[in-house]
């Protein structure tokens, strides 16, 4: 799988100390980047991410790029597989703890808050986000810093309990990469090349 540069780091909040709330904070350009699909869909996702690349690669300039690139996205195709977040919790939950509350914004300028989405992880380095209606999955997203052996277990932890809950694939936009949870060697090679990428950052 070959890569771009990697996309930036951006610092979070940091998690209270002790027994207050736990609040996690996520940069609006995060939205969506490391998305989970329906591993059915697989192929089309694949053709997007071709597509934004050489949009991408047109639209590029020193200082950035000249143009948006607005993907194609089906808010019903995860809420189709009717997953309950409840399912969800109860599969994560001992591992990757709930968040109380979840704000997203950019930079100190701006944070709201995001009542729709719910988020899990044992760190903000390593999180699931799930945006949900009615109790059922809408879509679902993840965090992922994975700079030592220990957050590479934990996320490795993470995608095979979500392989158990649904037929689902984890789709990098910002990489251009698409796994298959089931294939435990695919995930694995992509998490190698994940902290392989951190470790030389």
């Amino acid at each position: 799988m070959e890569r771009s540069d990697p996309p930036e780091v951006r610092p979070r909040s940091a998690a209270p100390a002790g027994g207050g709330i736990r609040s996690l904070f996520f940069h609006e350009d995060d939205y969506a980047m490391l998305e989970l699909m329906p591993a059915k869909r697989r192929g089309n996702v694949e053709a997007e991410m071709e597509r934004i690349q050489a949009f991408a690669e047109q639209h590029r300039t020193e200082g950035g790029y000249t143009d948006l690139y607005v993907r194609e996205s089906d808010p019903k195709e995860l809420a189709g597989l009717g997953i309950p977040l409840a399912n969800v919790e109860r599969a994560v939950s001992s591992f990757a703890r709930p968040y109380d509350k979840v704000t997203t914004g950019y930079g100190s300028t701006y944070e709201a808050e995001c009542p729709g989405i719910k988020a899990f992880g044992p760190d903000e380095e390593t999180v699931l986000l799930c945006e949900h209606e009615d109790g059922t999955l809408r879509k679902a997203w993840m965090l992922l810093n994975i700079g030592n052996r220990e957050r590479y277990d934990l996320s490795l932890k993470l995608l095979r309990t979500l392989a158990g809950i649904a037929p689902l694939m984890l789709a990098d936009l910002a990489w251009g990469v698409s796994v298959e949870l089931s294939d435990e060697a695919a995930v694995r090679q992509y998490l190698d090349e994940y902290l392989n990428d951190e470790e030389d950052a």
